[in-house]
């Protein structure tokens, strides 16, 4: 065989794997809006009577004290259809199974290859129209209906009543009015818990469920990258570094990475480490999520111990 006949055997290879790529992730089956399975069962596993997030010595403890596991990039999952995904399983399993944390990604989905496929599946023409999306670094990349995640986000909330979730959002492409909007849409408002000052003095975990405010919005990036007051960041939402400390990622130690400032109220540990290329890999985290090795990391924390641990692969370790 000719060397022009290989190479053209093989540009059609790779056309074929990119249309079959392109197929499985834009797809009539990627559209969240065409999901008619309607809402999970959102009943969470391991709750009792009269406990707070799972447990009554809890219930007694401001919100800043209680442990919260959370789901690094919870909107990216394999089973979302995601390249690169951060986690195996979609966020609403996450949160059946005992996650009381979500990190989401919001941006804004604007004419992009996956927009023009899903629209050539549907029969539509490219309409060009900017909407928003949870999503990470690249709407082609994988993106989740906000409007469906806040659903069930507050389905979660509303079947199950002892429980407080805390969600801090990485704002990216200038999209915190959006992202208020869709709050705002949602319902979810009902469930906010507010405070007029950044120095907050949390309140106890049975406080928020009596007054039924058992969520807390955190949010950081575009639009919201400074310490700000009740007038220019959005109602109920909180910008980040005013009241989380965090460590680093993509290692075991406990440094504090950036607001050094003492008397903040979480400390964020930012337990997951990516794979050589920087992606989001698996087998680190088959062995960063299990218990010795996250305990050996919090022992080096010495006397301020983490109170919100993120991790990739959530279900994995």
């Amino acid at each position: 065989m000719g060397c022009g006949c290989m190479i053209g055997s093989m540009l059609c290879l790779v056309a074929l794997v990119a249309a079959a790529l392109c197929t499985w992730r834009f797809g009539p089956w990627y559209d969240e809006s065409t999901n008619t399975q309607g809402t999970p069962d959102l009943k969470a596993l391991n709750t009792c009577d009269g406990c707070c997030n799972g447990l009554k010595s809890n219930c007694d403890l401001p919100v800043s004290d209680v442990t919260f596991a959370m789901v690094h990039n919870a909107q990216s999952s394999r089973a979302n259809l995601f390249a690169a995904y951060n986690n195996l399983k979609p966020l609403e399993e996450a949160l059946i199974a005992g996650y009381r944390g979500l990190m989401l990604d919001s941006c804004i989905c604007d004419g992009s290859i996956g927009e023009k496929i899903t629209n050539y599946f549907n029969g539509e023409g490219n309409t060009g129209e900017n909407y928003l999306g949870f999503c990470h670094t690249s709407c082609d990349a994988g993106v989740r209906s906000p409007v469906k995640v806040l659903e069930n986000i507050k389905t979660f909330l509303d079947v199950n009543t002892n429980e407080v979730l805390i969600l801090e959002f990485e704002i990216i492409d200038n999209s915190l009015p959006e992202l208020f909007a869709a709050i705002d849409d949602s319902g979810l408002d009902e469930y906010i818990y507010h405070s007029t000052s950044t120095d907050v003095e949390w309140p106890t975990m049975q406080s928020l469920i009596d007054a039924n405010t058992r969520l807390l919005l955190f949010a950081h990036g575009d639009g919201i990258d400074s310490s700000c007051t009740e007038i220019d960041c959005p109602e109920g939402i909180y910008y980040t570094f005013d009241h989380f400390q965090q460590t680093n990622w993509n290692d075991d130690t406990c440094d504090v990475k950036g607001n050094e400032r003492e008397g903040i109220g979480f400390f964020l540990m930012n337990h997951w480490k990516n794979n050589d290329a920087d992606l989001p890999s698996q087998s680190n985290a088959e062995e960063f999520n299990t218990y010795n090795a996250l305990m050996d990391r919090v022992k080096k924390c010495g006397d301020r111990i983490p109170n919100i641990i993120a991790v990739d692969f959530w279900d994995v370790g």
